[in-house]
């Protein structure tokens, strides 16, 4: 009787404790904040620089303490930031106030007026007209205002200057079939590229022209580490085909692959530039992080690849944690030319 009274008690014991277990309520989930723009449009949600993955038309879980908070504005390309001491439940309003300044950069385009080389057809040039070389600038420009400036939701402010060159540029063969305007041929024509004078050189001359062809594998080119060039500048050239004639090749692009300014660009930021300043982007592919679209999910003709890099909202598919890319915050801190003047500056 003892030995059952005993195994009794314990069976009773280890019950009743199973039961306050089980009655136990869980613990309660700290409230979300709400994020308040202006006229309630939806944006992209930033924690101290990163993508959160919340879209501010949402109930959105910030943590508790002192925070930079930046909302990427969806419909008007803009970018609100504040600093707030977050509180579990609280909203957090923004204001057109709370834009911050925009950030300058500065670009030359250069528009070749003849190009030479020795070509499968022996020494000859290509040409464009000075209209033609117009039509090149106005694609410049529409891409730095529909793109560059776009996909920085404001925060990229890029002033254009314009120095054609008239006298012939030599070409550098390399190979059977590989030409390229190098940065030393027109710095010798424009002295005034200097390390500190431009964030980025766009160079625009003529594939072809009648039996003279310089045909390479490639349409843009750019170098892919400015700080490791003697200019510390940005330096891309575009070598246009231009076919039956350059404004409707130009009207083509804008219309079926309007990226060729924007992808070179990036390529002058997004394979060193930026990582040399602490941030995490894309894994290359083919030796490229810009050429690593199809490997995270993107889908020709990439645009949405370059507004993710840009805004720092590519998925880390390849780890399944986090975000990558440049972001808004990036774009506030040192230009190119900037930190051609102060390595240290970041």
């Amino acid at each position: 009787m003892k030995i059952f009274w005993m195994i009794s008690a314990v069976l009773v014991l280890a019950a009743t404790a199973c039961k306050k277990g089980k009655d136990k309520p869980p613990p309660e989930e700290a409230p979300a904040n709400t994020i308040v723009t202006p006229g309630n449009e939806p944006g992209y949600v930033y924690i101290d620089g990163k993508f959160s993955g919340y879209k501010s038309s949402g109930q959105v879980k910030l943590p508790a303490g002192r925070h930079t908070i930046g909302v990427a504005l969806e419909n008007s390309w803009t970018y609100l930031r504040k600093d707030v001491d977050v509180t579990a439940g609280a909203a957090i309003t923004f204001t057109a106030a709370d834009k911050p300044a925009s950030k300058v950069w500065k670009a030359l385009y250069v528009g070749l007026s003849e190009t030479r080389g020795s070509s499968a057809q022996g020494d000859c040039s290509t040409h464009f007209t000075k209209a033609e070389l117009d039509a090149g600038y106005e694609f410049l420009q529409w891409s730095l205002r529909e793109h560059f400036e776009k996909y920085s939701y404001g925060l990229m402010q890029w002033q254009l200057e314009r120095k054609d060159i008239a006298e012939p540029v030599m070409l550098k063969k390399g190979g059977e079939a590989w030409y390229t305007v190098e940065p030393g041929v027109i710095t010798a024509k424009i002295p005034e590229i200097v390390p500190g004078a431009y964030d980025c050189v766009f160079v625009f001359w003529r594939e072809s022209e009648g039996t003279c062809s310089f045909r390479s594998n490639y349409f843009g080119l750019a170098w892919t580490n400015p700080m490791g060039e003697p200019i510390k500048t940005g330096f891309v050239t575009i070598k246009f085909d231009a076919g039956n004639g350059v404004a409707g090749r130009i009207a083509n692009y804008k219309a079926n692959d309007p990226g060729v300014w924007v992808h070179e660009w990036l390529h002058t930021t997004g394979e060193r530039f930026y990582q040399d300043k602490g941030l995490s982007l894309p894994q290359p592919a083919g030796g490229f992080t810009v050429h690593a679209a199809e490997t995270y999910g993107y889908t020709y003709p990439w645009m949405t690849w370059y507004r993710d890099m840009m805004g720092g909202r590519v998925p880390n598919t390849l780890t399944g944690l986090g975000y990558l890319g440049i972001g808004p915050e990036a774009f506030l801190r040192c230009t190119v030319r900037e930190t051609a003047l102060d390595g240290a500056c970041r």
